[in-house]
């Protein structure tokens, strides 16, 4: 999480100037004056969130949950669903409340009803990532200034908690993410991986990895041949290799190599996309996000083995069209590893609306969801929801979108200086995907972590 603005900028290298972490601000969140839709769910007590029934709307139900229901604003969400459990799903997100920290919630019916877990995690930390492993263990990456990370093992209620030295990982490790190996024919089975960049090493792109998932961490070497990285993120495929995809922001591109033994090398980067939008500067400051502005970072993920398309690599950004102000939603797609798709816009609106922050996911039979944020109900491009569409034929066409969220949110009034933070999470084991966000519609106590629901035909 990179804070932007004079007291709130981490220290970065001479390309990107910013100072380390050391306060939060606390504001509170206008909700604006968005129409008379109320939520109908609300906080209960002890931690413990409930619902009502599916709101409505347009004929269609939804399904929204407010996780957190915190005074606190909250931003940078993460999803997983346990796959040897569906009902089993865990999220995460900052907590900027000035006394919080990166915190865990979990349900266990679905989504119906969160609690906060207790991680043990303390201090102010932030980006978080959760990730299920095949088996039902469970991994949290998060950063405090430094890499940490956690695990809990398959029916057990214990974290283990872990602080990289940053002898290992470096000065100021940056925008984390976990994935481990999930295929039993792979050679690196239950091996996990933390994509990160180092801030304080020339936004260099690395792996830390285990072969186990709990001891034993290496990091890699350099991934990024040249050029400054954000949002290192790791795909695995079926048979081992790992896919590093990042923002090569000074050249506005998305870049990508992989690695066939494990992370222990890296091969040549290939170029996924030219972006139409200028990122030199590396904040890009669209209406609804105006204030902190956002980072055009890419996700990443592969194909399972027994799907559709096995192996393939998925990559989706936001970026303007040619020509264009408004920013849309991308996916390319690779094979190999080195040629790429070309660039599908996954947003069917035909406006001039603004869409940012997807997130992307792949479930068993090789369906490809992405869920964003989008402006198009709002004239002005201040309000957003949530959208999701899905893909059944390897990334070529997309399905009509769908609309997550119940009720618009407006982070460009009175809010925290992060406002929806970086990024948002997705996640599926089947044709359910679980969707969380950042909201701050009417009624929200500050700007709070929502669950959704989105289907897909498999």
């Amino acid at each position: 999480m990179r804070r932007k603005g004079s007291a709130l900028r981490l220290l970065m290298t001479a390309a990107v100037s910013v100072v380390a972490i050391t306060s939060m601000i606390t504001a509170s969140a206008s909700a604006g004056t968005q129409g008379s839709t109320r939520p109908i769910f609300r906080g209960a007590t002890h931690g413990t969130y409930g619902v009502g029934n599916p709101l409505s709307v347009d004929g269609k139900k939804r399904l929204n949950v407010n996780v957190t229901n915190k005074s606190g604003p909250q931003s940078e969400t993460t999803v997983a669903i346990n796959p040897t459990n569906p009902q089993d799903i865990l999220s995460a997100s900052n907590d900027l409340s000035g006394t919080g920290t990166a915190h865990v919630y979990e349900s266990t019916d679905g989504g119906k009803h969160w609690t906060l877990v207790n991680t043990g995690i303390s201090g102010f930390c932030y980006d978080p990532w959760l990730h299920f492993n095949d088996v039902g263990d469970a991994f949290f990456a998060y950063e405090c200034s430094d890499q940490n990370y956690g695990y809990r093992l398959h029916g057990t209620s214990n974290w283990v908690l872990t602080k990289f030295s940053s002898g290992l990982v470096g000065g100021f490790p940056d925008r984390d993410m976990i994935i481990t190996d999930d295929t039993s024919t792979s050679p690196f089975y239950h091996s996990a991986y933390i994509g990160y960049d180092d801030a304080n090493a020339g936004n260099a792109a690395y792996v830390v990895y285990s072969r186990d998932g709990k001891t034993g961490w290496t990091r890699s070497p350099k991934i990024n041949d040249t050029g400054n990285t954000i949002a290192n993120n790791i795909a695995v495929l079926p048979d081992g290799t790992i896919q590093a995809t990042w923002l090569d922001y000074p050249n506005s591109r998305i870049m990508s190599d992989r690695s066939t033994d494990g992370g222990a090398t890296w091969g040549t980067d290939h170029v996924v996309a030219t972006l139409n939008t200028n990122t030199s500067g590396f904040w890009v400051c669209i209406p609804p996000q105006g204030s902190r502005c956002i980072v055009l970072m890419p996700f990443t993920k592969a194909s399972p083995a027994g799907s559709s398309h096995p192996g393939r690599v998925y990559v989706t950004w936001e970026d303007k069209k040619a020509g264009g102000t408004d920013t849309n939603i991308y996916v390319s797609s690779s094979d190999n590893g080195s040629t790429w798709s070309t660039p599908v816009k996954v947003n069917d609106d035909t406006g001039t609306a603004y869409q940012f922050f997807p997130a992307i996911a792949v479930n068993p039979s090789g369906t490809v969801g992405i869920s964003f944020y989008d402006t198009r109900r709002d004239s002005l491009n201040h309000k957003v929801d949530q959208f999701f569409s899905y893909s059944l034929d390897g990334g070529a066409t997309w399905h009509a979108n769908f609309r997550v969220t119940t009720a618009q949110s407006d982070e460009t009034g009175t809010h925290d200086a992060n406002q929806y933070g970086d990024y948002e999470g997705l996640d599926s084991v089947g044709a359910k995907w679980s969707v969380v966000w950042t909201d701050s519609r009417p009624g929200d106590l500050n700007e709070e972590m929502y669950w959704g629901k989105a289907k897909s035909s498999s």
